[in-house]
């Protein structure tokens, strides 16, 4: 059973990285959802005294057969897609059936919105949604069932679980005082993919997973819908943010690569005893130290056309900028002085952090004072200067104790939550028919 889950997981990028235009545009040479009924009373599987029958497997492949662009699909995808398939429902049967325990399945309510929701992340009514579907030979049914064991799952995980991540004001308060004490170190904005390991008998398995997942990626993939397809953490839900990381909160061998990772990129599959971790690194910045890059700032500019100013003007119009843009009413003054010099056109970028800047304007804008401008800058359609009208560089204060409480029930949370998923694979009895 654990090959096949991790076959299932290596397939379900495909699905990640091509369903969306699929769905919006449609499938060709597709098949009609219609039951067969010895598909129906055909049994190829019992999980723990649940059935799953041949027309449960063939539409769970046909919805994985969607991760093909074109609609065709090679044999050898197939048998994998089918793999993948059972896999899938098994893994559905196991978290529906704790789900039951504990009176955690959707209602039907419930899972219309679900549906709802899962249609508008495509930009499609849910009856679009269902014709595409039906296209593609997949009974709407199909998709319901799996979106509601996934739902199941998340009650699980945040309400029987949620109560055993008990965080003490001990733990709590050592926390704010180690940012105390690592002030100006680096903290770390990460996502993450996660897939664990519960014997070593799967390592080479998960990391070959794991090997796939990340060439994916590397093709340009969406990181946080790949979280959300195959990362067996908590964070899956929410994309696999894990939001703010001080340094020695992951495994060693996780943040010795976090520490080389350019803001934006991902790591190599990194193996560590509990699993394999794919990150990225969303942004990073250093404790309780003002980072620049956050300071937001308003401004105007004058802006002046390449074909209304030619080289011959081009040295007076400069020398004009500058001896304007030196007094400290140029923000208040921006439209006047535009009449007077002449400009093309002015306008504001509204407030914006300094970091959303380009890079080359970031320094010249940090040395200005408010109300003051920026020399002419050379563009491709023209000349402009720049004008700070405001500037709020946030206050550095140590986190709220709830926010903390918060954040580290969240990371306890995810490790229970690995943990309980492994020991109902681990303790399920299936029988292949």
């Amino acid at each position: 059973m654990i090959m096949k889950y991790y076959k299932r997981q290596l397939l379900k990028i495909l699905l990640t990285f091509f369903v969306c235009p699929i769905l919006q545009h449609g499938i060709v040479n597709a098949q009609q959802p219609i039951a067969d009924l010895q598909d129906v009373q055909e049994i190829v599987a019992i999980v723990n005294d649940e059935v799953i029958s041949l027309y449960d497997l063939k539409q769970r492949t046909l919805l994985l057969a969607l991760s093909s662009s074109s609609g065709q699909i090679t044999q050898e995808q197939e048998q994998l897609l089918q793999q993948q398939a059972m896999s899938g429902l098994i893994d559905d049967k196991l978290k529906l059936e704790e789900a039951e325990k504990y009176k955690a399945i959707a209602t039907e309510t419930e899972m219309a919105t679900s549906y709802r929701n899962y249609a508008r992340q495509f930009n499609l009514e849910p009856d679009v949604l269902e014709t595409r579907l039906n296209e593609a030979g997949v009974a709407k049914k199909t998709l319901e069932a799996q979106l509601g064991s996934s739902m199941a799952w998340q009650r699980v995980t945040f309400g029987l679980l949620e109560p055993m991540a008990n965080v003490t004001d001990d733990e709590v308060m050592n926390y704010i005082e180690k940012m105390e004490r690592d002030k100006g170190k680096f903290e770390f904005q990460v996502s993450e993919i996660f897939l664990p390991i519960s014997n070593n008998a799967q390592r080479e398995e998960v990391k070959s997973a794991a090997n796939i997942m990340h060439e994916q990626l590397a093709t340009g993939v969406d990181f946080p819908r790949v979280a959300q397809q195959f990362s067996q953490s908590s964070t899956a839900s929410v994309g696999g943010d894990m939001g703010w990381i001080m340094d020695n909160e992951l495994p060693e061998e996780v943040n010795t690569e976090i520490r080389l990772l350019e803001t934006g990129t991902i790591t190599e599959p990194i193996v560590t005893e509990q699993g394999v971790y794919i990150l990225k690194l969303n942004n990073k910045r250093r404790i309780l130290t003002l980072d620049e890059n956050d300071i937001a700032v308003n401004l105007r500019f004058l802006f002046f056309s390449k074909k209304e100013f030619q080289d011959d003007t081009l040295g007076q119009l400069k020398k004009s900028v500058l001896e304007v843009i030196q007094s400290s009413n140029t923000c208040e003054e921006t439209e006047i002085i535009a009449t007077t010099l002449n400009a093309t056109n002015t306008g504001t970028t509204g407030v914006i952090r300094v970091g959303d800047l380009p890079a080359e304007m970031r320094a010249e804008i940090l040395k200005l004072d408010v109300g003051y401008g920026t020399p002419l800058s050379d563009e491709d359609e023209g000349y402009r200067s720049f004008v700070l009208c405001s500037k709020d560089i946030p206050q550095i204060v140590l986190p709220e104790y709830e926010a903390v409480l918060k954040d580290m029930t969240s990371s306890r949370l995810q490790l229970i939550a690995r943990r309980h998923l492994r020991d109902l694979r681990r303790d399920a009895i299936v029988d292949y028919r």
